[in-house]
């Protein structure tokens, strides 16, 4: 009686599992993509908050969109809200990047939402994250 090879096993199990990790690895670079995009937006909208604080006595809105779209120019959706009196400046930026992984699973689109809202106290520029969503 012959004695069977198993040399090709080895090469079936490779096959089989390339494609997994390549899923796999094109899951980990979509989400590290999207993470990157939603922590550009939180800093964009800081920048924007920042720079309408030091000027909240100019009605600093239509500049504070200028720089918004400057930085960002795919901003789907934004909202400002200025209180002079109380020198406080809210703002929320919504963005959607697609993915490619997504493309494959059906979630093509990946969300992002940052919402700040700043305030001068003290002579200072405080910022923080809005979770009143």
């Amino acid at each position: 009686m012959k004695k069977l090879s198993s040399k090709g096993q080895a090469l079936v199990i490779f096959v089989i599992f390339v494609p997994v990790i390549i899923m796999v690895g094109t899951l980990i670079i979509d989400v590290g993509f999207a993470r990157y995009n939603s922590n550009n937006l939180n800093d964009i909208t800081k920048l924007v908050i920042r720079y309408g604080l030091k000027n909240i006595d100019s009605d600093p809105y239509n500049k504070m969109v200028d720089l918004l779209y400057q930085n960002d120019s795919d901003i789907d959706n934004y909202s400002i809200e200025i209180d002079v009196e109380n020198k406080t400046i809210k703002m929320s930026v919504d963005k959607a990047t697609k993915g490619f992984f997504g493309s494959i699973v059906g979630k093509e689109i990946y969300k992002e939402k940052s919402s700040y809202i700043g305030y001068i106290k003290d002579e200072k520029y405080i910022i923080e994250k809005d979770d009143l969503k």
